[in-house]
């Protein structure tokens, strides 16, 4: 008895260490596998572009491919509620009449789970099958997870946005990819939901 007491305090001790050791070695795949620039004329032709507000470098970006033609329009999730489409323009140096007639606002995402529900509804609007998704490289990961979850039957083609990033905003969003990973793996699966509910009703 007193053994296995030794043991188990031993193991308490230990612990931390074990996990502080994890966190740094998937802290350091994260970073070092973080998606790749696409060159220029790669992004496959689709039905619309999403941009994630929250970054340097997202907007230019997602206007980038708008007038290069990948899409024929966009939609910017998780804008400001007080910011206007011209402010916009100014901000980016695109023409104004680019955002009246292919880029619409979302103003109601608080976050990224938001990004995709919102999102997931602008493409049904709009009948979309094929979409590029535009954020920073480092929450790339994160988002597809829930873009793919809120929208299974769309193809979405990632378009990272690369920068220098402060190591506290990769350890920040390391630890929402690890908590999105956990959250997710004890999700049922797209559809199961509505599968269950049929068996459910059959059985009445």
């Amino acid at each position: 008895m007193a053994r296995n007491r030794k043991s188990v305090a031993r193991l308490l001790i230990k612990a931390p260490v074990y996990l502080v050791a994890a966190w740094l070695l998937g802290f350091g795949f994260f970073v070092l596998t973080l998606p790749k620039a696409i060159p220029d004329g790669m992004t496959p032709k689709s039905d619309g572009i999403i941009v994630l507000t929250g970054g340097a470098g997202r907007l230019e970006a997602g206007l980038k491919l708008l007038e290069a033609k990948v899409a024929d329009r966009m939609l910017i999730s998780g804008v400001n509620p007080v910011v206007e489409p011209h402010e916009l323009s100014a901000l980016t140096g695109a023409e104004e009449a680019l955002f009246t007639c292919c880029v619409d606002l979302d103003r109601a995402a608080p976050n990224t789970a938001g990004n995709a529900t919102e999102s997931n509804l602008w493409t049904q609007t709009h009948g979309y099958q094929t979409l590029v998704l535009v954020t920073a490289d480092y929450h790339m990961p994160r988002s597809l997870i829930l873009f793919r979850r809120a929208m299974p039957n769309a193809t979405i083609f990632a378009y990272p946005v690369k920068g220098e990033w402060p190591m506290l905003y990769l350890a920040n969003e390391y630890n929402k990819y690890v908590f999105t990973l956990i959250g997710e793996a004890f999700k049922p699966a797209p559809g199961d939901a509505g599968k269950q509910a049929k068996s459910a009703t059959g059985t009445l």
